[in-house]
């Protein structure tokens, strides 16, 4: 075997071998290297490299009849005969060890353990453009996760399979909706820091989304409060948006969500209300079971991306009501047209690219969609869903509304309760004097 195959695999015991047939057996050096199949200037390195790196009394003793060494002690004592890496120091585009040390700290201490793409995209939220670390490349950030062995953990099935919550090759967008509230102030997901400055009362601390499983497309809504009353008018508001937008009446649609005090809080007989009053628009909800049900599954893995991309890396801009709404605002547009999605079936799409995609016509239409804070417009939302709620009534109790044209006090509650305009004139004249 020549000396370069030898080295590989005991480089100490190789070159102790040369010194010994040279120091203590006399050989000639050429013969030595003959015999093992290197350069005589390699064997005249080694002895020289044995000289002058390995004390006197570990040169002596080494070459003292009957001597043997363990492996530790052949590592200790003449470890200085082994030859130097090779593998380069640095180089000139992989990451300074300042941006390394800034990266280890987003990971450990502030405990955002995503994986490479995730944090070049958190990097890319949180700082700006001409910021250094914004500026590094995947390739330099996989290099400082191989370097310090940053280890992202994964949740698999039991089984190891992964199965599809639909069939997304035939799903249409906006056939099902999936509907929850994200309390922001999560202790066990923000860093303290975020915590403490959303805690503000002027912050909203509930975010409502619906999300279309096909598209991934978002309607969110913030606030400060959770009630039934939001909970209904903003998923009317919204299945009256996408309806007059796209003009798919025709096409039955699905709403989940789970079974939360702001929606129908587990009662069959709320949810049988609510169905009458969404029937109108050929819509219809359902509840999650109260355990465990992987249908909520893709809107709760939509709120972690809101902490990872929006409230960790955003939250520290968010002191005032103003730059929440506007770091809001922003961000459900990145969501919804800027930022591509990996999720299953979309390869990469932005919500607003699968909605084209899909051949509904006025998709464009979506752009307009406001996110505004429900305390703050709650008698606007009324006032929208009006419509919807007089002509549930209608079907529910027709002999109402066939005495609203005989009665003017029937007609003014109807008016005052679904917020429909008046006519100021006839106010006086509801209520008749009883003869």
């Amino acid at each position: 075997m020549e000396y370069k195959e030898q080295i590989k695999e005991t480089e100490l015991v190789t070159k102790i071998r040369i010194i010994r047939a040279v120091r203590k057996e006399h050989i000639p050096i050429v013969q030595v290297a003959a015999a093992f199949s290197c350069h005589r200037n390699t064997v005249m390195n080694i002895l020289t490299a044995f000289v002058k790196k390995v004390p006197v009394e570990d040169q002596q003793l080494l070459l003292v009849a009957g001597t043997s060494f363990s492996q530790e002690e052949l590592c200790r004592r003449f470890s200085g005969l082994q030859n130097a890496s090779r593998k380069p120091h640095g180089h000139k585009k992989t990451a300074t060890r300042d941006e390394e040390q800034q990266i280890i700290r987003l990971f450990q201490e502030e405990k955002i353990r995503v994986g490479v793409k995730r944090m070049k995209t958190f990097l890319k939220r949180r700082y700006r453009q001409d910021h250094p670390l914004r500026m590094l490349s995947c390739g330099q950030l996989k290099g400082i996760y191989k370097r310090f062995a940053l280890r992202v953990q994964k949740t698999r099935s039991s089984n190891g399979e992964r199965r599809a919550l639909y069939d997304y090759r035939s799903l249409a967008c906006f056939e099902r909706l999936h509907y929850d509230v994200k309390h922001i102030l999560d202790k066990h997901a923000l860093p303290k820091e975020i915590y403490q400055i959303l805690s503000c009362k002027e912050i909203p601390k509930y975010e409502w989304n619906i999300i279309d499983a096909k598209s991934r497309y978002r309607f969110v809504a913030y606030s400060y409060e959770i009630t039934a009353e939001f909970g209904m008018h903003f998923l009317l508001f919204v299945i009256q948006y996408i309806r007059s937008t796209v003009r798919n009446l025709e096409q039955d649609m699905a709403i989940g969500f789970d079974n939360g005090k702001e929606f129908c809080s587990g009662s069959s007989r709320k949810e049988t209300e609510w169905n009458q009053i969404v029937s109108c628009m050929n819509a219809a909800i359902y509840s999650y079971e109260p355990r465990f049900d992987i249908r909520k599954n893709l809107i709760e893995r939509s709120h972690l991306t809101d902490d990872e991309e929006l409230y960790i890396p955003r939250g520290i801009f968010m002191n005032t009501k103003k730059t929440f709404l506007k770091e809001v605002n922003d961000y459900a547009h990145y969501w919804n047209y800027e930022r591509p999605h990996s999720g299953i079936g979309m390869h990469d799409k932005t919500p607003y690219e699968m909605i084209k995609q899909s051949g509904l016509i006025g998709a464009e239409k979506f752009m307009s969609f406001p996110t505004f804070i429900l305390d703050d417009v709650i008698n606007q939302l009324k006032a929208c869903t009006a419509s919807v709620l007089v002509d549930a009534l209608a079907t529910k109790h027709p002999e109402v509304m066939k005495k609203v044209s005989s009665c003017p006090k029937t007609k003014r509650d109807l008016e005052l309760k679904f917020f429909l305009p008046t006519n100021a004139q006839n106010v006086l004249t509801y209520y008749q004097k009883q003869k």
